[in-house]
């Protein structure tokens, strides 16, 4: 995950504001291993990212993914991806949740910036796209984003 960000130098205000997130683009990587996708994101609050420490209860994850697939012209839920394991005989299941680092700011100033992140997707299906939202550190859900259709040739 690659991440990019500013810190606004704007006047405080203390009313907690829901983070917001912009779908920017997003494509297959070129061996086809994985999806990218990139979005924008701003925080008011300044409170974004969770610290190494941090990975129990509700701040275990905070970029939230669902999984959709084209199936007869109708998008279906698909995550968390189910599959397989022949080795040892048994279903894995994956979910595509993720963690946004901490970014740190102790002046609690606007934060905002752009994100990559890499997807999974099962490969054998022709239209897959994802559906996400991220969380600050407390607890205020973004608005979700839907990204484009990824299309597998």
């Amino acid at each position: 995950m690659s991440i990019f960000f500013a810190v606004a130098c704007e006047k405080d205000d203390p009313t907690p504001v829901p983070p917001e997130i912009t779908f920017l683009d997003g494509g297959l990587a070129t061996d086809g291993s994985f999806a990218l996708v990139r979005f924008e994101f701003y925080d008011g609050d300044g409170d974004l990212g969770l610290k190494q420490d941090e990975s129990e209860g509700d701040q275990q994850y905070n970029l939230f993914v669902d999984y959709y697939e084209k199936q007869n012209g109708v998008w279906v839920l698909k995550s968390p991806i189910i599959t397989y394991n022949v080795g040892e005989n048994k279903y894995d299941t994956t979910d595509l949740h993720l963690r946004i680092p901490f970014i740190e700011n102790e002046a609690k100033r606007p934060l905002e910036g752009e994100t990559e992140v890499k997807l999974l997707y099962d490969f054998n299906v022709d239209t897959f796209r994802y559906e996400m939202y991220i969380t600050d550190r407390a607890l205020h859900k973004s608005n979700r984003i839907t990204t484009t259709d990824f299309v597998v040739n």
